[in-house]
């Protein structure tokens, strides 16, 4: 019996050790496995990122579609190269530039008119007969590595990750956008004998309308052929004297004023001064009945405007300062003439704001694209004659506001831009198009 005994401690004496053996290995297994969590979640997020950037990329360029034909594929790409290096990767610690230069880079950006078609390069979608037609826009990002820590043995010492985002315009119509409440009135293209009157007649060059009975101004012509005759219609690098409407309608070329945004001379003021989500007027797209609105608020309307040019009340009161609604980053006008009411501004051109030259500083702080107002286009023999009622919106124009409004009768001048907006293609008066609204859109 002792010997049976001694036997079986002689046996655990020989196990003395395996527990922490075992404990020792499941240890190991462990922390690789906690390890290997570690790295695949560092993968994930690192993923995330080039994803967002491939997104913000391919979105940003995809607006560049909108742009006249000679420009827009290389403003497209700009955009997007750019646009992918202000976004990091790898826990917002490296940069694109770090693993390949600004040139090769944008030869990740390719091309298609259709959204499951062939992507083709810059310089191919570029061409005569291609540029046209192009709708949608691939992004890859460039392969970057992304550092492994604890599951090297597994994975290596690097993976390499890229991500890409297709983008692309909407189809006209199937977009809606909230506009400012007036309305850019124009003639019925199919009316031959509307004309605008004298005063609005579109000066197509950058120096501004002088005169209250310039001549007559040519049709114009641009750089593709097209034309326009900007006594007719609004007209892309043409510039017009628009105002407030009286009480028995609009004239051709004035803003009529729209009751989207509520009654009163005080709702426009507050919707015009208004910025980011205090959007009044609600979506609106074409072929859309909007209310209009009598009456000429001039003053308020100047009032409403003309915070896009840092112009604020003093000590308190509804247009003192306030974030809700900053001014632009360029005020520029040129210098101004006069005195008190009658003090006027020669204004600066689009292509004179976009270049930043000349250039003036607001004092307090800006939000880009501020002077650029999006309206609703009507025909004038739509507008109700000295009554309140509705009117059909029958595009969307972009107006660049060269000078700030004059307070005392609401004369503004303005420069149409057209389609050079992101998110909006101009009215084609040539044209009897459903919608002209269109918006970036991504796809995958």
């Amino acid at each position: 019996m002792q010997l049976k005994r001694n036997s079986r401690a002689s046996r655990r004496k020989g196990e003395r050790g395996n527990v922490l053996a075992y404990t020792v290995l499941s240890a190991l297994f462990l922390f690789l496995a906690v390890g290997l969590g570690v790295d695949l979640s560092h993968l994930y997020l690192a993923k995330t990122e080039l994803q967002n950037a491939a997104d913000a990329a391919a979105l940003a360029r995809a607006s560049a579609l909108t742009l006249p034909a000679p420009e827009k594929i290389t403003k497209a790409v700009d955009r997007a190269v750019d646009t992918m290096n202000l976004n990091k990767y790898n826990f917002n610690n490296k940069q694109f530039d770090g693993v390949m230069d600004r040139a090769t880079q944008r030869g990740l950006v390719t091309f298609a008119i259709n959204l499951n078609g062939r992507y083709m390069s810059a310089d191919e979608a570029g061409q005569p007969g291609t540029v046209d037609n192009i709708r949608f826009i691939k992004v890859l990002t460039p392969t970057v590595p992304v550092k492994m820590i604890f599951s090297v043995p597994l994975l290596g010492a690097n993976q390499n990750l890229s991500a890409k985002a297709v983008s692309g315009l909407s189809k006209p119509g199937n977009a809606r956008f909230c506009p400012a409440p007036m309305s850019a009135v124009q003639c019925n293209p199919t009316d031959s004998a509307c004309i605008f009157d004298s005063g609005f007649w579109g000066n197509c060059g950058d120096a501004p309308i002088s005169g209250t009975n310039p001549p007559r101004p040519p049709v114009h012509t641009y750089a593709d052929g097209t034309r326009c005759d900007p006594t007719k219609a609004f007209c892309k690098q043409c510039t017009y004297v628009i105002r407030t409407a009286g009480s028995n309608g609009p004239s051709a070329g004035n803003l009529g004023l729209l009751g989207c945004a509520g009654s009163g001379c005080d709702a426009l003021r507050d919707a015009l001064k208004s910025y980011g989500q205090a959007c009044r007027c609600g979506p609106i797209s074409n072929g859309d009945n909007v209310a209009t609105q009598t009456g000429v608020c001039a003053g308020p309307i100047s009032d409403g405007l003309n915070v896009r040019f840092d112009v604020y009340q003093s000590g308190g009161g509804p247009m003192s300062y306030s974030p809700d609604f900053p001014p632009d980053t360029n005020i520029a006008e040129g210098t101004p003439s006069g005195n008190g009411s009658n003090r006027t501004w020669p204004g600066i051109s689009y292509s004179q704001y976009q270049a930043g030259n000349p250039f003036q500083a607001p004092s307090h702080t800006g939000v880009e694209g501020r002077r650029i107002l999006v309206l609703p286009i009507t025909y004038v023999e739509d507008w109700p004659t000295g009554q309140s009622g509705n009117v059909p919106v029958k595009g969307f124009g972009a107006f660049f506001m060269r000078t700030q409004a004059i307070g005392t009768n609401g004369d503004i001048k303005v420069e149409y831009i057209g389609d050079n907006v992101s998110g909006i293609v101009g009215s084609d008066p040539s044209e009897d198009q459903s919608s002209n609204i269109v918006t970036p859109v991504l796809y995958r």
